[in-house]
């Protein structure tokens, strides 16, 4: 994820097509990654499986998470295609837009995870009470 905002963050203007080709490998990397996790997390003994497990009250909020997580996976893919279409020109402002809504996506989906897991593991550890 540091390496798309690095990227970003980067001139573009000047160079676009070097820039779109810098891009389009950290995308593929983060991509990569991204999905590898979300297919992990729905594997039975995966952390958010064992969410379900232990704390069934916090279904809907996996369910959520996942849903959330599959729709970023594919707009991660749709946006890496988009960018490699070179009939289109590339807009650098659209473009640092859309990464920037992605990265912060992603973190938002990782604290929201976290918050379940812990919230999980303090009911079930009986802390608070």
């Amino acid at each position: 994820m540091h390496e798309v905002e690095r990227l970003a963050a980067a001139p573009g203007p000047l160079r676009p097509d070097a820039w779109r080709d810098d891009l389009l490998d950290a995308l593929h990397e983060l991509g990569a990654s991204f999905h590898a996790q979300h297919v992990a997390s729905t594997e039975l003994g995966s952390l958010l499986s064992r969410v379900i497990e232990e704390a069934p009250h916090l279904i809907p909020g996996v369910n959520d998470l996942m849903a959330r997580q599959r729709a970023l996976d594919t707009r991660i893919s749709d946006f890496r295609s988009r960018l490699a279409d070179l009939s289109r020109p590339i807009d650098v402002e659209e473009t640092r837009s859309e990464l920037a809504e992605i990265t912060r996506d992603m973190r938002e989906l990782r604290a929201w995870e976290t918050d379940l897991v812990y919230e999980a593991y303090s009911v079930d550890l009986g802390v608070g009470d």
